[in-house]
């Protein structure tokens, strides 16, 4: 009986020191979750308060950070630009905003970046592609800043520069520079065939064609090889007479070419070829037109103000040539005369947008664009800007550009590459007879509609 007793009260204390231990292991697991959830929460509320102290330091110094990626950097013709205008932005502006610039090397890496970024929704404040539309498939993380732009801002800028950064009536863009083509002339050719001043009619201009040639004058300088570019800005303009030709012209991506206007372009073409060209014009590229032009081998030529420092350059042209040439708008007050997509925005704060609409306002300022005019020869988006640190001619160009009643953006830059490849195969073919306007049009279409 004792040594039941004795071994009853030794199992009992077992027990006893088990469930001791078992409540102490159970105590100690609780305690360890609490201290670790306790250290959790002071690291949320360190990072909270850190991130509360980064915002308070932005606010309390004043600077709104913004973020601006470019390709303007290395041998772009427009480093030497932004660099400039940065560091004046930034001397006015340091104490304010503070652009952080990454540097993107090449328009076609540029805009691969920027489709990268929009698809993880994180584009940033404020971006530039060069002229590259990304509106149309990134608009719904641009921010529309219609109600940012003030009159003046407004109204100093070409309308066809803020057409194409709109859509649907809302701007998205803001331009900073435009193209501007219309045709240059020999007046010293001119005055030897009595002719005065530029045609203002397309009957007008095949009169003064029959001038030159009476006087011994081949009178055009054309081409059709790499879609006859020269040949095909006449094209252009001669359908853009018309209300209905200049909407054609300024169409992305036209599928019919059967259009009367056009035509009746095609018409006029054909008979320039057959008449008022040089022999070499069938199968030859830009530089035999412009070598044409050059060596006063014909009147008119058509293209865009960079063709102006070739009139200046003794290596292709005799000395004083460019006091012969003028400049013209084509007849019925037709011109080149498209914008560029400008900047964009995306900004997720408020604060950030209007730090980057100062940012690209200054930019575009008129002091700024006079710079871009005279260090880049872009044609800014700005009607006011000239200057006389460039070649008159150019000037005059701007000017063409400003006062034109019709403006059309180049075939090259609306239709479709394949249909820019035909061209080239049927000129030849229009030029020589050997199909008519109708089935000229007809091959274009057929073309286009293939894509």
């Amino acid at each position: 009986m004792k040594e039941r007793l004795t071994k009853l009260i030794t199992v009992i204390l077992v027990c006893v020191l088990f469930a001791g231990l078992l409540a102490g292991c159970s105590s100690s697991g609780k305690g360890d979750d609490v201290a670790t959830d306790t250290k959790k929460e002071e690291k949320t509320t360190e990072k909270k308060e850190d991130t509360e102290s980064a915002a308070q330091t932005e606010e309390s110094s004043g600077v709104v950070e913004i973020n601006f990626p470019t390709s303007w950097v290395g041998v772009s013709s427009n480093t030497e630009w932004f660099n400039d205008r940065l560091a004046a932005f930034n001397e006015q502006y340091g104490d304010k905003i503070k652009v952080n610039v990454e540097e993107i090397a090449g328009d076609q890496a540029y805009v691969d970046k920027m489709k990268v970024l929009y698809s993880s929704n994180s584009l940033p404040d404020v971006f530039s592609t060069g002229g590259y539309n990304l509106i149309d498939s990134m608009k719904d993380q641009l921010v529309d800043i219609t109600d940012y732009i003030d009159e003046e801002w407004y109204n100093s800028n070409s309308e066809v520069c803020w057409d194409v950064n709109s859509r649907d009536g809302r701007i998205y863009g803001v331009p900073y520079s435009r193209q501007v083509i219309g045709y240059f002339y020999n007046k010293d050719l001119f005055a030897q065939a009595g002719i005065t001043e530029p045609a203002k009619t397309w009957d007008e201009f095949f009169e003064q064609c029959d001038k030159l040639l009476a006087a011994g004058i081949t009178p055009l300088s054309m081409d059709t090889a790499d879609s006859g570019w020269v040949t095909s800005l006449m094209l252009g303009a001669m359908i853009a007479q018309t209300e209905e030709g200049e909407e054609f012209m300024n169409t992305l991506q036209p599928k019919d070419y059967n259009r009367e206007d056009f035509i009746q372009a095609a018409t006029m073409i054909q008979e320039m070829f057959q008449k008022y060209t040089t022999a070499d014009a069938v199968g030859g590229k830009y530089e035999n037109a412009a070598s044409n032009f050059f060596m006063e081998e014909t009147a008119i030529i058509a293209n865009g103000p960079w063709m102006v420092s070739d009139f200046y350059d003794e290596n292709m042209v005799e000395a004083g040539f460019a006091e012969k040439v003028g400049t013209a708008m084509f007849p019925g007050g037709v011109m080149y005369n498209s914008g560029k997509i400008g900047f964009n925005f995306a900004s997720k704060t408020e604060e950030k947008l209007k730090a980057s609409i100062e940012f690209v306002r200054f930019l575009t300022s008129e002091e700024s664009q006079k710079k871009l005019l005279e260090m880049t020869g872009d044609i800014p988006s700005n009607i006011n800007v000239v200057s006389d640190q460039v070649y008159p001619l150019i000037n005059e160009v701007i000017e063409n550009g400003n006062k034109a009643s019709r403006n059309i953006n180049d075939f090259q830059s609306l239709w479709y590459a394949n249909v820019v490849d035909e061209i080239s195969v049927q000129y030849p073919l229009l030029a020589q007879g050997e199909i008519t306007p109708e089935q000229f049009a007809d091959a274009l279409s057929a073309v286009a509609k293939v894509n």
